[in-house]
């Protein structure tokens, strides 16, 4: 387990419930903003019993924080129940994702304190033109130049997303209220969580951590009962295996989350491991690693994904440089 008065210990330490004594506020709140998980540090110290031992002006900033995404995400939940009816009336029942689970599962007079910032549904391929016509019906417009959809006085943006349900892990329709949804099994929301993180987005290459999705891992484990030894042995290839171990490292390294032996064994797995705590809580003296990182994984993503017309290279060097400056990490550490 992580500790210490350091920002980053005491904020985890904050996550689960604890003060440290003698921490600096000021930078634990900053770190906390950083990571979008400042309106989680409030409720879980409330729910401790703890808050009161925080400074006046700190307890003070946290509880507005907290009380300001309460707000956000009641109107976030109106919007999403209106959309999910929409889809209902058109015959789609859409397949929550991300965010959008806890919102439509959270009991009547509660709310999740997770900070989300948009709405994300999936819908099956076929579906996907008569679900968009289906909430254009109700004002919602294409953005331009960027993914998903708005529309004037929501608070969030509506993604529609193709997706194809497939395996043994097939989501559960779930019905509240005459609305009816898929909720994704257990397992299948921890591996778009780690698969999202440490591949598509280079965590595991570039050393960094989503310390919000870290800790939206350890409360799966927590509350669901997530077995990681049917996920790990669920992974496609070693790739995956490996950046799977990766992360569950971390969930014990700061969560204290119990994981399988196997997941320790693999010199290549440990180093990655220590390369990304020992940045996360020394990121001046880890400067060196981080670069290397993000090198290697922009050469990566360049090469197999968007490296293939060398011809625009002001373009491919835009690109290179904002891997390199960290400049695509938003809430990481």
């Amino acid at each position: 387990m992580i500790g210490g008065r350091k920002p980053l210990g005491a904020l985890v330490s904050g996550l689960r419930g604890r003060v440290v004594e003698g921490a600096d506020w000021g930078s634990v709140i900053a770190l906390a903003n950083h990571t979008l998980l400042t309106p989680t540090l409030f409720a879980a110290l409330e729910e401790s019993g703890r808050i009161e031992e925080l400074p006046a002006d700190a307890r003070a900033y946290l509880r507005f924080i907290h009380d300001c995404n309460r707000t956000r995400n009641i109107r976030l939940r109106a919007q999403l129940d209106e959309v999910v009816t929409e889809l209902n009336r058109c015959g789609i029942v859409p397949l929550l994702l991300k965010g959008a689970v806890p919102l439509f599962l959270a009991e009547s007079g509660t709310m999740p304190s997770r900070m989300t910032s948009d709405l994300d549904l999936g819908v099956k391929p076929s579906e996907e033109h008569p679900a968009v016509a289906c909430v254009a019906d109700r004002g919602y417009v294409a953005l331009a130049g960027a993914r998903g959809m708005s529309r004037a006085g929501d608070v969030g943006i509506l993604e529609l997303r193709p997706v194809s349900s497939t395996g043994p892990d097939l989501p559960e329709v779930v019905e509240r209220e005459g609305r009816r949804v898929a909720i994704p099994h257990v397992r299948a929301r921890a591996t778009h969580w780690i698969m999202h993180d440490l591949l598509k987005e280079g965590d595991y290459w570039r050393g960094r951590i989503d310390l919000r999705h870290l800790y939206d891992l350890a409360h799966l484990a927590e509350t669901e009962g997530l077995q990681w030894a049917g996920l790990r042995a669920s992974m496609p290839d070693q790739l995956s295996r490996d950046a799977l171990d990766v992360q569950l490292l971390a969930l014990q390294h700061f969560f204290e989350v119990d994981i399988p032996i196997e997941c320790k064994q693999r010199l290549n797995v440990r180093l990655r491991h220590w390369r990304r705590v020992f940045t996360a809580e020394y990121p001046l003296a880890g400067g060196a690693l981080r670069l290397s990182g993000s090198l290697a994984w922009g050469v990566r993503r360049l090469s197999r994904q968007e490296g293939r017309d060398w011809r625009d290279l002001p373009d491919l060097s835009r690109r290179i440089l904002r891997v390199l400056l960290g400049k695509d990490l938003r809430s990481k550490i």
